[in-house]
């Protein structure tokens, strides 16, 4: 059965490189909603901003998904709010796959995850809800991933890691085999997780401390 075409909420970066992806894996992509009205009647990668989330309104929850467009720098809570009040509203969101990107058969993604190109997801990983897993990051086997976390590109997750929901692992960041995080745990671009923490806060350094509160 034919994957139905989408359209992507946000306009930002993010939302570029999903557009990228889902051409380049041959899926039909109507164009973006934006709320920012300076961006309506625009392009972006050739395909148009249609206008604000009311443009919807115009459009069939059957017949066309969604793909969350909304980027991560820390904070992913925002992803997921604009998601889930769409959601509520009937629509149904697609996952990413960049065709360039390896996936094992034994890996779990949830469906609407995005998976960027040249990353690698080993065997036996699972990766929870509106999780983005960017351009090089490396997931390796039976790694566990919370709900709307982001590994950001070039990130290192060894053998068995887990770590909590709405997590941000830093550009170049590295978690050694084994570590376990709690949720909204964000680590620092080209940081080394040596050890567990528990709880939530920032890491930084190699190795990796906790700083703040």
């Amino acid at each position: 059965m034919k994957a139905l075409p989408v359209i992507i909420v946000g306009a930002g970066g993010h939302a570029v490189v999903v557009a990228d992806a889902l051409l380049a894996s041959g899926r039909s992509v109507i164009g973006f909603v934006d709320q920012d009205v300076q961006m309506h009647g625009s392009s972006l990668c050739g395909l148009p901003v249609l206008g604000g989330d009311e443009h919807l309104s115009q459009v069939s929850s059957a017949e066309v998904m969604l793909v969350n467009g909304i980027g991560s720098t820390g904070d992913t809570c925002i992803r997921m709010r604009v998601q889930q009040r769409l959601q509520d509203l009937g629509w149904q969101f697609s996952g990413v796959i960049h065709p360039s990107a390896i996936i094992s058969n034994f890996a779990g993604l949830s469906p609407d995850v995005q998976v960027l190109a040249r990353s690698v997801i080993q065997s036996n990983a699972l990766i929870e809800a509106g999780c983005i897993v960017n351009t090089g990051a490396i997931v390796e086997h039976d790694v566990a991933i919370g709900s709307w976390s982001h590994v950001a590109p070039g990130a290192v997750i060894c053998g068995g890691v887990r770590f909590g929901s709405f997590s941000h692992i830093g550009a170049g960041a590295v978690v050694m085999q084994g570590i376990q995080m709690g949720p909204r745990t964000l680590v620092g671009a080209g940081a080394v997780v040596v050890r567990h923490f528990e709880g939530h806060g920032t890491l930084v350094g190699v190795p990796a401390r906790k700083v703040g509160n």
